[in-house]
């Protein structure tokens, strides 16, 4: 009875010491719980970006460094708009490709998406809780579809909670040609394995312009490609988890439909 009053004593000694703290770094993690294990890689995942611009490479290397070392208590949730904070001139984000509204255009922290994309298929092998994602209106090429998480800093995050009985850690490098996510935690109890499955194509639609002011050059043709469509998808996502090499459960996290997008041509003025 005396060790335990000892333990108990002590154990709160820590805790007002180092009170919890949400999103603290990995250096100052306490050691407070009463479960602890040894921490190990629970997942690791990482996409490429090196055929990207200069301005959305800088982008991603700087969402990268404020998500790097983001510490996860026992039974909090994570939210990436929190941590990354405001994708802003002044934050220093640059304006680089985006997808608004149904279409791909320029937009302050073009690049980021595929930061919070990786983040969370990383949280998917980890086998951690995801409590909120959104897709991509449009299908994009750094992922399998179906895997992706869209977010803004207005309206969509990426959320999920530390369901384990150990602290999180995310760990986050980016260089010139990819993003690497590790997640660091107590040991998982089961392999976990992705897979994406395309259900459907859906057909690329013609948009035909007349170049009145003749601003494509269409002396010498009679239409002139201006954007080439891209087809749309309805895909599904399944993790299947393994143990000993056997699969023991399949299941499917999600379903999505991403829109085509259409190609654009330039006509010659009619003469009717």
């Amino acid at each position: 009875m005396k060790k335990l009053i000892i333990f108990i004593f002590l154990l709160l000694t820590v805790l007002f010491i180092f009170p919890i703290k949400s999103s603290a770094s990995a250096d100052t993690m306490p050691f407070y719980r009463l479960r602890p294990e040894e921490l190990t890689v629970r997942s690791q995942f990482f996409t490429s970006y090196y055929n990207s611009s200069d301005e959305r490479k800088h982008n991603i290397c700087l969402a990268s460094s404020l998500l790097n070392n983001t510490f996860i208590d026992i039974g909090e949730e994570f939210s990436f708009n929190k941590t990354v904070g405001v994708r802003s001139l002044e934050r220093g984000f640059l304006e680089a490709k985006i997808i608004s509204n149904g279409k791909f255009t320029e937009g302050v922290g073009g690049g980021v998406c595929q930061v919070s994309t990786t983040l969370y298929n990383a949280i998917l092998l980890a086998d951690l809780k995801v409590t909120e994602y959104h897709p991509h209106s449009l299908p994009v090429s750094y992922i399998a579809p179906s895997f992706d998480a869209m977010v803004s800093s207005n309206y969509a995050d990426l959320k999920f909670k530390n369901t384990t009985n150990n602290p999180i850690i995310i760990q986050s490098s980016a260089n010139e040609n990819q993003i690497k996510i590790t997640i660091i935690g107590e040991k998982k109890k089961y392999e976990i394995y992705r897979e994406s499955l395309v259900k459907e194509r859906l057909p690329i639609e013609t948009e035909y312009i007349f170049d009145d002011k003749n601003e494509y050059n269409l002396e010498n043709v009679n239409e002139k490609f201006i954007e080439y469509g891209k087809e749309g998808l309805i895909s599904e996502g399944f993790l299947i988890y393994k143990k000993n090499g056997k699969i023991i459960l399949k299941k499917r996290i999600r379903k999505d439909t991403y829109k085509s997008t259409k190609n654009i041509i330039a006509k010659k003025k009619s003469l009717s």
